[in-house]
Parts: C-alpha cells; sequence; structure tokens
C-alpha cells in the first residue's frame, strides 16, 4: 500500500511542479473553497472528523497562499491579501469550537472573491503575456514592462517558483 501512495504522491508532485504558476493559485484558492465547502458538510452532518480535517486542509493551503507573498511588495493590494489571510487563519480554528458555519460562509465568500478576482485580471491577461514573451526588440518588451508590471517576474505578489513550486512543502487541493 505504500508503494501505491509513494506512486501517487510521486505523480501529483510532478503535476504541479509542471503547472504554471498563476494557474497553481487558482489551483490553490479552488482547493480552500472545496475544503471549506467539505467543513461546512461536516458542521451540518455533525462529522467532527470531517469537519476537523478540512478545516485543517484550509487553514494549510490559505496558510501557503500568505507565505508565497513576497514580501519585498509593499502596496496596498498586498498588504490588503496579507490582512485578508491573516483574518481568515484567525476566524477558521473558531469553527472548531462552535460549529459556526457563518464563519465558513464568510471565508468561502472571500476565497471566492478572489479567486474570480485572479481568474479574470490576472490568468484573464494571459494573451496579453504571451504576446510580451514574443517580442523580439527589447525596448518594446521594457516598456510593456513598465506598463503591465504584474506579468513579470512575481506573479500578483506571490513569490511561488521558489517556495510552493521548488520547496518541499506538500498541500491538498
Amino acid at each position: 500500500m505504500a508503494a501505491n501512495n509513494n506512486g501517487y504522491d510521486t505523480y501529483l508532485n510532478s503535476y504541479y511542479e509542471g503547472m504554471g504558476s498563476k494557474r497553481l493559485i487558482l489551483v490553490l484558492y479552488e482547493g480552500a473553497l472545496k475544503h471549506i465547502r467539505l467543513a461546512k458538510e461536516g458542521v451540518i452532518e455533525n462529522d467532527p472528523k470531517k469537519r476537523g480535517e478540512n478545516l485543517s486542509l484550509v487553514i494549510g493551503i490559505v496558510s501557503e497562499l500568505n507565505s508565497c507573498l513576497d514580501s519585498n511588495i509593499r502596496d496596498d493590494s498586498i498588504e490588503f491579501l496579507r490582512g485578508l489571510y491573516i483574518s481568515i487563519l484567525t476566524e477558521l480554528p473558531k469553527v472548531s469550537l462552535n460549529n459556526d458555519v457563518k464563519i465558513l460562509d464568510q471565508a468561502f465568500s472571500y476565497i471566492n472573491r478572489l479567486k474570480d478576482i485572479w481568474e479574470n485580471d490576472v490568468i484573464g491577461k494571459k494573451a496579453e503575456n504571451e504576446n510580451v514573451a514574443q517580442l523580439s526588440d527589447k525596448k518594446k518588451e521594457k516598456e510593456l514592462q513598465q506598463q503591465h508590471p504584474i506579468s513579470y517576474g512575481k506573479v500578483g505578489g506571490y513569490n511561488l517558483p521558489s517556495r510552493a513550486m521548488g520547496g518541499t512543502r506538500s498541500f491538498s487541493v
């Protein structure tokens, strides 16, 4: 049985390592939403194991999103994300104590909105980013880089390649 799990883990690691940074963040948001739904089911079904396991996974995913924020960027959007993630991380453990589905609903609402913004405003610019990569004129590329800083280097303030994709962290989505 251990060999099967090891093979499956290897498969998952290769799957996520080959994924682009933008897509990986989207997968993390989707995983967090899935586990919030399952934690809520656990509360409603009075199943503490289901509630606890899924709360733990959501907390892990949100912690990873928070830790991947680039600490060198000090703008309002990054500070807002950092504060929102910390707020979610502060509130989620309370569900284990009082089975308050309102906390789960609020976390779901915030993460779902972040997912929508990520899909529309960051991944939605994919075609534009591909065109930039094909430019051979360095001057034009530099001008575009200044106009669209989110499409270069760090992805939307996340420092993923060195942390989530290249590190030894694992997560379940």
